[in-house]
Order: structure tokens, then sequence, then C-alpha cells
């Protein structure tokens, strides 16, 4: 049993670029702290309800590589959200439906708007987890 701690960002869903190319504003998925707590809760009862079927038969599933990365809508990085390559609503003067398609200046604008969490929890009681948000 240990203690941990992640930085964990959400996905975006919206960008606002104005005329000249800057970024009026990023909405993320997650801005709640116990919205974030209730989904990552949710996704602990999934990848234990898994483990239970016997679905991780080769490995003992781990909280970042099972319940973060795989079933919530967060990433690890600010690089990792602008590498999502899900939908995304870019209003503006731009062709582009996902981050990661903008000029590199406008990504680095972006990633200076994600807002993140600090997520401490304990590498055998996944349920005993608090979250904090990261200063911007």
């Amino acid at each position: 049993m240990s203690i941990e701690k992640i930085k964990a960002f959400p996905e975006v869903s919206t960008v606002i670029i104005n005329d000249d190319g800057s970024v009026e504003s990023v909405t993320q998925e997650y801005y709640d702290i116990d919205k974030v707590k209730t989904h990552i809760q949710g996704c602990i009862k999934t990848v234990r309800k898994y483990e239970k079927m016997g679905y991780y038969n080769l490995a003992k599933p781990e909280f970042v590589n099972e319940v973060i990365t795989t079933f919530t809508n967060l990433e690890l990085s600010k690089k990792e959200v602008i590498r999502v390559n899900n939908f995304m609503d870019i209003q503006g003067a731009t062709e582009c439906n996902r981050v990661w398609q903008l000029p590199d200046e406008t990504k680095v604008q972006v990633s200076q708007k994600l807002h993140g969490f600090q997520i401490t929890y304990d590498t055998e009681d996944w349920e005993s987890f608090s979250i904090e948000p990261l200063e911007q």
C-alpha cells in the first residue's frame, strides 16, 4: 500500500478562436471537483466489475492505467489533452475539429488555458482518493 499523486486534466469540448487567431476561451468537460469525483468513482466500479468477471487475468488492474487512462475523460498531461482525437467544437476561422489540428501557436494558447486536478490515491484501496484543483 502506498499513497500516490497524479495530475489529471479534463478533455476539451469547445474552443473559441477570435478572428486574429487568438484563443478566446476553452471549455473542458469537468470543472467541479464533485463531478470529477463521481466520474472517477463510476470508473472504479466498472474496473472492479471487470476484475470480478476475470477480465484482468494476466495482470492486476492499476488505478492509473485502467481507471484514469482507460475509462475516464481525463488525461495525465496537457500534452495528452491536446492529442485527444475526439471530435471537438472549435469555433472561429478554422476548418479544424480537433485541437491537435490547430496551428502550433494556437495549441500553446489552448494548453495555457487548461485547468486540471491533483488526484491523491492509495494503490491498493482506490476508493480512498481525494481531488484538489491545480494552481493555474
